[in-house]
């Protein structure tokens, strides 16, 4: 009678851990889409990216706005930094990739530092702890075309 107890416990756990892992998570479990952020080429004209901060060890005891503020400027950075590297991707690929040996242009490298500090935050985020979250974005005329051209 016990091993039929334990024997029928183990099924109904071995099921039931079955079932949680197999079945449809849903949207909600894992993205809303109010909080989903893009990445890359919304439309022609328009580049995003999402980038995260931190404020400095040294600012422990500071005072809250003035961690928010460091963190905040360390998410643009981040994401002026994300959207050069992305933009000298393209620029690359559009000359042959980088394992031909080509090289950027001293005017597309300028050009891309351009649009990268050019960009706005559109969405800033702070979590408990006073580390940021940012939207950042790009707009310029035709944007989509001038990448995969290289910016020249």
């Amino acid at each position: 009678m016990v091993k039929k107890i334990m024997l029928l416990v183990l099924t109904i756990a071995v099921i039931s851990f079955i079932t949680a892992c197999s079945s449809d998570p849903g949207t909600e479990t894992y993205i809303k889409g109010e909080d989903y952020e893009t990445e890359g080429f919304l439309d022609d004209d328009t580049f995003q990216v999402v980038a995260e901060g931190t404020w400095p060890d040294e600012l422990a005891n500071a005072r809250k706005v003035i961690k928010r503020n460091r963190a905040k400027e360390g998410a643009t950075l981040k994401a002026q930094t994300r959207i050069m590297e992305k933009f000298k991707g393209y620029a690359l690929k559009a000359k042959g990739g980088a394992e031909s040996g080509v090289g950027l242009g001293e005017v597309a490298i300028k050009t891309i530092d351009g649009y990268a500090k050019g960009g706005a935050i559109v969405k800033t985020t702070f979590d408990e702890e006073d580390n940021c979250s940012i939207v950042y974005r790009v707009q310029a005329k035709g944007l989509k075309k001038m990448a995969e051209a290289g910016f020249e």
